[in-house]
């Protein structure tokens, strides 16, 4: 599956085995066993093959959650508005408020593992 899913971005992009094997600075024949399912790529390269495509790593390993953008810009603009924040200080906490605070700890914890590596 995680080689179906390689292809298949590879190709909405409209690369060749060859182009994209470049652009992530490996050997097109190391692509080609990952598309195949010959071979796995270890934990760097799963992430940079999901950063290279803006997907998470779990979209390319389990095909859920496509988008690697965890903080949507709804959550950007309900943390940005201090009315939110006032209301929620008064005890008024809104489901938005509450998926607001969990996409930034999620982002938060994605940035650190990231670093750790």
């Amino acid at each position: 599956m995680l080689g179906k899913r390689i292809a298949a971005l590879r190709k909405e992009k409209g690369l060749s085995q060859y182009e994209l094997a470049d652009r992530l600075g490996f050997s097109r024949g190391k692509l080609a066993n990952y598309e195949q399912g010959t071979r796995e790529p270890d934990y760097e390269t799963l992430i940079k093959i999901a950063d290279f495509f803006d997907v998470s790593t779990d979209y390319l390993l389990r095909g859920k959650d496509k988008s690697s953008n965890i903080i949507t810009d709804d959550a950007k603009k309900v943390l940005n508005d201090p009315e939110t924040f006032l209301a929620a200080k008064d005890g008024e906490v809104t489901d938005e408020i509450l998926q607001a605070a969990l996409e930034i700890i999620t982002e938060q914890l994605k940035e650190r593992r990231k670093s750790d590596k």
